[in-house]
């Protein structure tokens, strides 16, 4: 098989929709369950930024605070949920691993994360927007 289809997926709670982090922009917009706002940002603001072939997480790779879709991810308040191995001392002194869950928004994720993630350190499980925010906002 080629590619690994487990992180291409979009679900929903009553909150949040959260996109899998091997999601391109393109798939996006093939989907169904996508809402059509989400779709109408993507094709109006986001596709100016970045070729719709690219992950949503690429883009945040390389997103900059001057650019539109920058503060259009802020405005839907959008969030990394990622998971990292950090080393912890036991009872007796002794050194053993933990894994940390972490759920940041956008710009905690850029300053303190993105490195991390980008070196293999610490991996993606998902990005989610609000839906709250995304009925809020005025295309």
């Amino acid at each position: 098989m080629k590619g690994n289809n487990d992180f291409k997926y979009m679900i929903q709670d009553v909150s949040h929709i959260y996109f899998g982090k091997e999601l391109s922009y393109a798939e996006m917009m093939e989907l169904e369950d996508v809402p059509f706002k989400f779709k109408a940002i993507i094709g109006s603001y986001i596709s100016k930024d970045i070729e719709l072939t690219n992950k949503m997480i690429e883009h945040l790779y390389q997103i900059k605070p001057e650019e539109f879709s920058y503060r259009i991810y802020e405005q839907l308040k959008l969030q990394v949920r990622l998971f990292y191995k950090e080393e912890s001392k036991g009872l007796f002194g002794k050194q053993k691993d933990k894994w940390v869950h972490k759920t940041c928004n956008m710009k905690d994720f850029l300053q303190n994360y993105k490195e991390m993630a980008k070196k293999g350190e610490a991996t993606i499980e998902d990005i989610s927007i609000s839906k709250l925010a995304l009925m809020t906002i005025s295309i």
